[in-house]
């Protein structure tokens, strides 16, 4: 197992106390960003960064964004010359030999009487381990029991219509340890025709089963992934384009709309498809979501955090901090037991009712979504919505930003469109 530090590493004065410490690898985060123009306002969750750097809106991106690969090199190259000339200063040739070597650092006494309390000896300790002995992982282990097998042979399969542009419909099975199904045709499909090229010949895969992590990650146009069971956490993370559909197995005997049917961080950071659920996604569904638009039956805690485009509508109880961060797009939440206003974050959004005389373009967009959504995944409590749309529209909120005017919010989304 190798050991990773991260957070807050700036110099490679830090690299070289990280190493003695026991680490292999080093998480970098901020100082690259701050590289890339990053100026720390501490507003990346606001989606109007003055540097262009943490945001989603085209305009701040095209007019302040300065950033090239080449001044992240450029920090990196400071940072290896640094940590080489400490090496050369303690005598040391690689950056192996002083993994886990802590008789390289000395433990201060302390300045204050509270800093003379701390024992910092057990982090220095080398637990026994015999100093002519490697202190970093040697011997790879824990190699993934998936092997990307159904990867491959779906990209056999399919890579004839990927080139012809031809699309078509496949079927597998899939079990838990099948990962990432779908990346590796994405992958095909964009370095050949873009994210979008294939959008007017799709290929459908139509799978069953239990299926891993990362479901439809980085989903390309065109393709469209139709599962018939349920799915493990970050289903659609970094989705582009496309459709990912869940429903329930035919022969399920549960109430589908009350049941977990994905795992948490689903839609993470997506950007543009669709995805169409008939159960319910855990925590933190859709945070950062900039362009996808998506219907659920239910959700955990943080749904919609951080999201800047897109549109979520969730036909079920959804659990707090709705929509911390929430600063573009908006979202429909079918609230039927009346506490809803109770389970989000009010810092900056607002919800109002949907009126049927005065919001008739919302209404019919509603209706759309619910009536698309029933079309994919045959969903009975959707089904029922639909027929029944009358009595249950005045159970919707329409959650937007406090910035977002709402009779602005379905010509916004067309214009994104």
């Amino acid at each position: 197992m190798r050991l990773q530090t991260d957070g807050g590493l700036k110099t490679g004065l830090d690299v070289i106390k990280a190493a003695i410490i026991g680490a292999e690898s080093f998480g970098f985060g901020t100082a690259p960003m701050v590289a890339l123009g990053c100026k720390y306002l501490r507003i990346c969750h606001l989606n109007n960064c003055a540097t262009g750097v943490a945001t989603q809106h085209s305009v701040l991106r095209k007019k302040f964004f300065v950033g090239l690969p080449e001044m992240v090199v450029n920090y990196f190259q400071f940072v290896a010359q640094e940590v080489r000339e400490i090496l050369a200063s303690l005598g040391v040739r690689r950056i192996e030999d002083l993994i886990g070597r802590t008789q390289y650092l000395e433990i201060l006494e302390g300045e204050t009487p509270r800093q003379r309390k701390l024992d910092l000896t057990p982090i220095l300790s080398t637990a026994g381990l015999a100093q002519d002995a490697p202190q970093f992982c040697a011997t790879p282990s824990n190699a993934p029991f998936d092997k990307g097998e159904l990867a491959e042979r779906m990209v056999r399969d399919m890579l004839p219509a990927i080139e012809a542009k031809t699309g078509g419909e496949w079927r597998y099975e899939v079990k838990n340890f099948n990962r990432s199904v779908g990346a590796r045709l994405s992958g095909e499909i964009a370095r050949r025709w873009g994210n979008y090229g294939m959008e007017e010949a799709p290929l459908a895969v139509r799978l069953t089963g239990n299926v891993g992590q990362s479901f439809g990650v980085w989903n390309a146009g065109g393709l469209h992934l139709y599962l018939e069971g349920d799915a493990n956490d970050y289903v659609g993370k970094g989705m582009a384009g496309g459709k990912i559909v869940l429903r329930p197995p035919r022969n399920a005997r549960y109430v589908a709309n009350e049941t977990i049917i994905m795992g948490n961080t689903c839609l993470y950071g997506a950007t543009g498809g669709h995805l169409y659920a008939a159960g319910v996604a855990g925590e933190r569904f859709a945070v950062r979501n900039s362009g996808a638009i998506a219907v659920i039956e239910g959700a955990g805690d943080h749904c919609c955090e951080y999201m800047t485009g897109g549109v979520v509508c969730v036909l079920g109880r959804t659990g707090v901090n709705f929509g911390a961060g929430f600063t573009g797009g908006f979202a429909y939440v079918l609230d039927l037991e009346r506490d809803f206003v109770d389970r989000y974050n009010h810092e900056l959004i607002d919800i109002s009712r949907i009126h049927a005389e005065s919001m008739q373009s919302h209404l019919q967009h509603l209706q759309n979504l619910l009536e698309e959504h029933v079309a994919e995944t045959a969903s009975g409590w959707a089904e029922e919505i639909v027929n029944d749309l009358r009595s249950y529209i005045g159970k919707f909120w329409v959650v937007k930003p406090k910035a977002a005017s709402i009779d602005s919010l379905i010509e916004n989304l067309r214009r994104a469109a």
